[in-house]
């Protein structure tokens, strides 16, 4: 007797079929791409915006209100008898508010004290740090301390170390002091020594050597820091 043909069982439909492993592989490495580029998405545009909204310009004021308290402080512990005027224009032009309102109008008597002390000057920053920053207010407060050697004629040069406080504020795109301070009394520097760094000054304020002359500073301060040359 014939064997007849049986036919061939019906395929199983796409649907019904399970997963196998590769395309369940495939599916997870597909949701983790995906995960992986939102994340990267979320803490990239984080950070842009801190770097460009709130870090980077934070920054970049501090560094400008710090280097603004440098330049000011050198400005206002140099003294060239060779131009006096310009010195005290130099000066003017680091000071803002009722600071530069005083020195303007008191700069015939602090040219005239200039010339009777006779004393060249020079400054050097050693130490600066930035201790308050209000970026919205552009103003800021900075420690400044500087050693400043005085020049006499016929007589060898002499260093000293000073440390300012300086309250700036923001003029335009520059900084300028509106409250200078002498926070210590000048102290000798040998040779040699090396001046310190910013600190908060001592219990007790020696008087300076009888031969140094009187610390620089600017119109309108306490008595600790007088008029350079004066």
């Amino acid at each position: 007797m014939t064997k007849t043909a049986e036919a061939p069982p019906d395929p199983v439909p796409a649907a019904a079929r399970p997963f196998d492993a590769r395309r369940v592989a495939t599916i997870v490495v597909g949701v983790a791409l995906v995960l992986a580029l939102a994340a990267a998405c979320w803490f990239g545009i984080g950070w842009a915006r801190a770097a460009f909204f709130t870090d980077g310009p934070r920054a970049a004021a501090r560094e400008a209100a710090l280097d603004g308290a440098r330049q000011t402080a050198l400005n206002m512990t140099t003294t060239n008898l060779a131009d006096v005027p310009g010195t005290t224009a130099t000066q003017r032009s680091s000071m803002a508010g009722a600071l530069l309102d005083s020195a303007t109008k008191n700069q015939p008597r602090i040219e005239a004290e200039m010339v009777s002390a006779a004393v060249n000057t020079t400054s050097k920053v050693v130490g600066s740090a930035l201790t308050e920053l209000d970026s919205e207010l552009d103003r800021a407060a900075a420690l400044v301390v500087l050693r400043v050697t005085e020049t006499r004629k016929d007589q060898p040069p002499a260093s000293y170390r000073y440390t300012w406080s300086l309250n700036m504020v923001k003029v335009g795109d520059i900084w300028k002091a509106e409250q200078v301070a002498s926070l210590e009394n000048p102290v000798p520097l040998g040779a040699d020594a090396a001046p310190a760094s910013p600190a908060a000054p001592p219990a007790n304020q020696g008087t300076p050597p009888a031969n140094q002359a009187p610390q620089p500073a600017v119109p309108g301060n306490p008595p600790a820091a007088p008029k350079p040359g004066s």
